[in-house]
This record gives structure tokens, sequence and C-alpha cells, in this order.
């Protein structure tokens, strides 16, 4: 890997979003079938946040069984990191670390077409 290697070589492509109103229940079940843990929350065409297996987490310990319920926007990460497919990954991984974030959203000409996580990081370590 080059220090100019962008994000787009080594993103997860999305295999699924959910919009911000669908339940907890769903967005876990769709965690589950795609096996992901960073899931984009949309508003409409616009990424409203981010739904991490943490966020699952807290709202569970906090609600109970009743957090299957709450809407996806009312458990999600607000404002996440946004990333263009073609910034180093470097500059990725340093952004991430100064938020105290494991994934960036990859947006290109203002459309989510990707996932950079910290797994996807380990890859690149990996392939050195």
């Amino acid at each position: 890997m080059r220090k100019t290697t962008p994000v787009a070589d080594y993103m997860s492509r999305l295999p699924y979003e959910v919009d911000r109103g669908e339940t907890l229940a769903t967005a876990v079940d769709g965690m589950l079938r795609h096996e992901i843990r960073h899931l984009p929350v949309m508003d409409g065409p616009h990424i409203f946040g981010v739904l991490s297996q943490r966020n699952v987490l807290q709202a569970w310990q906090q609600d109970g069984n009743d957090a299957a319920r709450r809407a996806v926007g009312d458990v999600c990460a607000r404002d996440p990191l946004v990333v263009s497919p073609r910034v180093p990954i470097p500059d990725a991984a340093r952004q991430m670390l100064a938020r105290g974030v494991t994934s960036a959203l990859v947006v290109d000409d203002e459309s989510l077409v990707g996932v950079f996580t910290s797994v996807d990081a380990l890859r690149v370590l990996a392939a050195l």
C-alpha cells in the first residue's frame, strides 16, 4: 500500500442502509443478515447518522426489550465522519482517530458509496 492509496480501494461497498424512521429491530435484523457493524442511517436521500453495534447495545441497556420499537434515528450517532473515496487511507485513519470513531461514511458527488471501518483499516495493514 502506498501512502496515497485511496479509501475506495479498501472500503466496504454498501450492502444495506436504513431510514431513520425504521425500528431498531429492523435495523438489527439487517445488520445481522448482512454481517455488518456500522449501518448508515438515511433521511430520504440524505445522510442522517450511523448506527453501530455500540449504539444498539446502549439502547438495549437503557430500554430493555422496548428498545426494539425505537426509531433508528433516535438511537444512531448523528454527525458521522464523512470522507471522499479519493482521500488517502492514512488521512481517513487520522480523522477516525481524532473523532474517536470506528467508521467513516464514504460519499462521492453527494451519494453514499461505502463505509470505511476499522476492520477495513486492518485489512490494509494485513496487506502490507
